[in-house]
């Protein structure tokens, strides 16, 4: 009898846990939960209203391969390299 109640208590204490882990899990199901959830994803993507408006500086920090800025401290009657491929 002692083994019968240790698999008893075993799979007592899994169906515990694996119900304390679904509640905790599971998405909210009011009516209100969706909105909320549409409205998080709306502010996500939309623009910062803390941010200046004409500030966008020069546009994004990331260039393509090979692209540079363009440099006016240069001296002007040097040729610059060709990008590399």
């Amino acid at each position: 009898m002692n083994n019968a109640a240790f698999l008893l208590v075993a799979i007592g204490f899994s169906v515990v846990v694996s119900l304390a882990i679904w509640a905790f899990s599971r998405k909210p199901k009011t009516f209100m939960s969706s909105i909320d959830d549409f409205e998080r994803e709306m502010r996500a993507l939309g623009r910062d209203p803390d941010a200046a408006q004409g500030d966008r500086g020069r546009g994004s920090a990331v260039q393509p391969r090979g692209a540079t800025d363009y440099d006016d401290t240069a001296d002007p009657a040097v040729t610059p390299e060709e990008p590399r491929p």
